[in-house]
């Protein structure tokens, strides 16, 4: 079970040609093993020899590949496979079995290799299968090698073999063009529903701020405050528009954006926003919840927090194992009651207690030459801030 879902996960997690070429050397690796402890028990030493050799080189290859994940280097590295064959062949006095064995050599290259190199390096291979008959045929009295049924069946065998893989490669190709058909049809309509997303909040978020103009100064901050919330929503909506990926947005680049607004929005030209986070990405829902919470504590910072200086914004996130902790600070120096904070009867801070269980997250508020805000939450919703 832990066998399976570890599997899983690394199919899920990883490239599809890396999937493969390490499903290709576990798999090879393991049957020469097992064709390791037969030929013992057979006594077939000088087969064992060739086999254990050809697990050693192997594992060096696959090991290699691995630690600095070349993945180029992996794919011409199934060579070793033919190559150990050959060996083989020389050493075993060319049996016959050992040659049906190169029929399925192909079987690699056309999983690994595109259309073209796929039958390169299917042509070179039985060139050298030929070249390794013809020198059988005249040193040894292999009785396949002399009968002319067994060579002919041999040879349709690799008809059938060179026509599977220009099946295959053409039945793989008219696959992706149709996936790749369906797929571009369905990110001009992901485009579409964004963009007219964004248009819709903008001209609600509009709407708020025209009728702001024509309110009292208690109302206008309400409406105002509604506004700005519908533009963070907004900018969720309109980076998804503008970049290829539609599942995820890029957090730091949102921070980024979110902030130098609020600075244009309340005219704070001075204000220093750090932004301490590398590239992240999260999912649409994920992101509109703190672009939320962001939003509310941006907005507090530059409405109340008061600096002699220049007023400081850090944003920082870091990790601990599966625990992710969310900072964000400013450098206000109006000293503020946390417990009187928290208990605030505010939309404001009232939003961001709500949106922070909603993460499945703690969130503590404490003054440390500035108001603080502290959110603790591990990845079980992908939220992966590093």
């Amino acid at each position: 079970m832990i066998i399976q879902s570890y599997i899983k996960k690394f199919i899920s997690n990883n490239s599809f040609q890396k999937v493969l070429i390490y499903g290709f050397y576990i798999t090879f690796i393991g049957v020469n093993i097992i064709a390791m402890i037969v030929d013992s028990i057979s006594g077939s030493y000088t087969s064992l020899k060739v086999e254990a050799l050809t697990v050693f080189v192997s594992s060096l290859v696959f090991l290699y590949t691995h630690k600095t994940q070349n993945l180029t280097f992996g794919t011409y590295g199934v060579w070793v496979g033919p190559i150990a064959l050959y060996v083989l062949i020389i050493f075993s006095d060319f049996v016959y079995w050992n040659f049906y064995f190169t029929l399925l050599i192909p079987l690699a290259f056309y999983t690994l290799f595109p259309f073209r190199s796929s039958f390169i390096q299917t042509g070179i291979h039985f060139l050298i299968v030929i070249i390794l008959m013809i020198i059988g045929y005249h040193t040894t009295e292999n009785n396949f090698l002399h009968d002319v049924d067994s060579l002919s069946a041999f040879v349709i065998s690799i008809i059938f073999m060179v026509a599977f893989g220009v099946f295959y490669h053409a039945n793989l190709e008219n696959s992706y063009n149709k996936l790749y058909k369906s797929n571009q049809q369905k990110e001009i309509l992901l485009k579409e529903v964004h963009h007219r997303v964004k248009n819709n909040l903008n001209i609600l978020g509009s709407i708020f701020g025209l009728q702001a103009m024509r309110e009292q100064e208690h109302t206008k901050d309400i409406l105002l405050q509604n506004k700005l919330k519908i533009e963070s929503m907004s900018m969720v909506h309109e980076m998804l528009y503008k970049h290829n990926d539609f599942s995820n947005i890029d957090f730091y680049q949102y921070t980024k954006t979110l902030s130098s607004h609020m600075i244009d929005l309340f005219e704070k030209k001075d204000t220093n926003v750090i932004i301490d986070l590398n590239k992240v990405e999260f999912p649409l829902e994920i992101m509109l919840k703190i672009g939320l919470m962001l939003n509310e504590m941006l907005t507090n910072s530059m409405k109340y927090a008061k600096n002699d200086t220049n007023l400081t914004i850090e944003i920082s996130c870091k990790q601990n194992d599966k625990e992710y902790t969310l900072i964000y600070r400013d450098n206000g120096k109006n000293k503020l009651d946390v417990q009187e904070l928290q208990n605030s009867k505010g939309i404001g801070i009232k939003l961001i207690n709500l949106t922070s269980k909603e993460l499945d997250g703690e969130l503590s508020i404490d003054y440390k030459n500035g108001l603080q805000y502290k959110l603790n939450f591990r990845d079980g919703l992908q939220l992966c801030i590093a």
